[in-house]
């Protein structure tokens, strides 16, 4: 594992996409979209693998995408909300010094994604905070958290930069 790979995790609407474009504009650090990725690898958009395959084939292609990538020197890598599903993904953030958990109350989370095509928001409010819930124990284990209730993207492309030393 990389000292010089970041990663950006979070759930759904917590701001990793924006944040990571921030980083591209803002400095010459390598950025990365795990699911852009898994799109460009499958000539598929993320709605369509999971319609057409359903979850458990894209977490499997998730996964062999992040294999060729985790290790790419000055780079922030933005994974999707449930990357942290995979247990080989998951411990190699969680071992990272340079994972970045951008958390948000549930609640905010769901006013940025409930009118979104995102696949997971049609089973509703409650399911998918079934599904935050699940997966904040895996979020909360990251080396750094910013907390997006608190600053604004800006802010926390300013902070991860600063933490990174890369720029």
């Amino acid at each position: 594992m990389s000292n010089n790979t970041a990663y950006l995790v979070g759930f759904m609407g917590s701001g990793k996409s924006t944040i990571l474009k921030l980083i591209k504009e803002k400095t010459e650090i390598n950025t990365m979209d795990l699911d852009d990725l898994v799109e460009a690898e499958n000539s598929e958009s993320i709605d369509n693998i999971f319609e057409k395959f359903g979850e458990d084939f894209f977490r499997l292609e998730e996964e062999k995408s992040f294999k060729k990538i985790q290790n790419m020197p000055r780079t922030v890598i933005s994974l999707g909300g449930g990357s942290l599903v995979s247990d080989s993904i998951r411990n190699t953030v969680q071992e990272s010094e340079n994972s970045f958990y951008l958390r948000n109350e549930f609640r905010n989370l769901w006013k940025y994604i409930k009118n979104s095509d995102r696949p997971l928001v049609e089973l509703g409010e409650v399911e998918v905070m079934k599904i935050y819930n699940q997966r904040l124990q895996s979020y909360e284990q990251c080396k750094n958290m910013i907390d997006m209730s608190k600053c604004s993207p800006q802010e926390a492309s300013r902070l991860i930069i600063t933490q990174l030393g890369w720029a």
